[in-house]
């Protein structure tokens, strides 16, 4: 079974009557500082009350914040926009740096073994290239009209 000092603390705190342990509650004098202590906490002051209109303030003075933080936050989100802005403008817009002459590589005189018969590039690429197709000006148009055949009896015997 459980020590009545802990039974009388049980008690108090639920807020339930001491019932069959308040004869040692009467003689124990930590039991007594236990069950005085409620009529104890009843006696003190409260703290004032904040009075009408206090939420509403309280409200007003939140939503101000907030404003003022939408205020900032667009405002930074502005400049940030207009900085990569002008930063994007100022990459794709300048001048690559001007090279010295000691960074050029010197140019080479082409020698016997650099010399490219440029005949045998010249003919692949017209053999690659359909110089039947690209030389012709218009459509053929016998093709064209090979399947508008059927549309033209039936146009000519309509008038508008």
């Amino acid at each position: 079974m459980s020590n009545p000092c802990e039974v009388v603390a049980e008690r108090v705190a639920l807020g339930e009557p001491l019932g069959d342990v308040a004869d040692h509650a009467a003689s124990c004098a930590s039991c007594r500082r236990i069950a005085a202590l409620p009529a104890e906490l009843g006696a003190m002051k409260q703290e004032a009350d904040p009075g009408l209109g206090f939420s509403a303030r309280m409200t007003a003075g939140a939503q101000q914040r907030i404003i003022v933080r939408r205020r900032r936050r667009v405002a930074t989100a502005a400049i940030a926009a207009a900085a990569a802005a002008s930063l994007l403008t100022f990459a794709l817009t300048r001048e690559p740096p001007a090279s010295s002459p000691r960074q050029q590589p010197a140019l080479k005189q082409p020698g016997p073994e650099d010399v490219v018969d440029e005949t045998d590039d010249l003919r692949a690429l017209v053999k690659l290239a359909d110089t039947d197709r690209a030389g012709r000006i218009s459509a053929d148009w016998d093709e064209i009209e090979k399947p508008l055949k059927p549309y033209r009896s039936l146009v000519q015997g309509v008038t508008p």
